[in-house]
């Protein structure tokens, strides 16, 4: 599998099921801004409540081939074979991706599990085999990378704004980045120690600044 990060803000995506995992598919996609339909003759009060409120579309009936032509992404989250079937090969006979909830075999993408914190994703993939290996990896993970590293990203976003107004070449950029991240910095990260861990990434800006105008 070849990993990709898709921007889903406004594009139109197809939830084909109406149960539990067609809800957490669905509440996925609207965290990424999506524009979701749901086709399903039946769905959760969550589903009908988004609908209810123009958060999404719920289309109350069953899916049709052909219903994945005006969508940019499929997701099928049925417990009908059949239905998973068709609709995998429509999404490939139109070029479309498609994911069919634990069978991968019918799927041309899988979805990783994720450990969000901010602008933060650590995504982990087990190439459909384990997901429930998957699952576990995340909640450890989760209780590593807590809101410590939303606030180190936008330190690093500060630093990194400024060594592009400082460094015009991105050799030098590069050549910055190689070594900022040094383990004295990432230790305070860890102690929580944010803007120590960010007056020294700048200070080491600086420093590399001056070192480039000397030479």
């Amino acid at each position: 599998m070849y990993p990709i990060n898709v921007d889903l803000r406004n594009r139109p995506c197809l939830v084909i099921g109406g149960g539990t995992i067609a809800e957490r598919k669905a509440a996925r996609l609207l965290d990424e801004g999506a524009v979701i339909t749901v086709i399903a003759p039946e769905a959760t009060d969550t589903i009908k409540d988004w609908a209810a409120s123009h958060r999404l579309t719920w289309k109350a009936r069953a899916y049709e081939v052909g219903d994945e032509k005006a969508y940019f992404l499929i997701i099928c989250a049925t417990d009908d074979e059949s239905v998973s079937r068709a609709a995998s090969q429509a999404a490939e006979k139109e070029g479309k991706p498609i994911n069919v909830c634990d069978v991968p075999q019918l799927c041309s993408f899988t979805l990783p599990a994720v450990v969000r914190q901010g602008d933060l994703q650590l995504a982990i993939s087990t190439n459909g085999k384990g997901p429930a290996f998957s699952r576990w990896l995340r909640q450890r993970l989760e209780r590593h990378f807590d809101e410590r590293y939303s606030r180190w990203l936008e330190e690093v976003a500060r630093v990194r704004q400024a060594a592009r107004e400082g460094l015009p070449s991105s050799k030098d950029r590069h050549a910055f980045w190689r070594t900022a991240l040094s383990d004295d910095i990432m230790d305070l990260v860890e102690q929580n120690d944010i803007d120590e861990a960010g007056r020294r990434l700048f200070q080491k800006l600086v420093e590399f600044e001056r070192s480039r105008h000397e030479t």
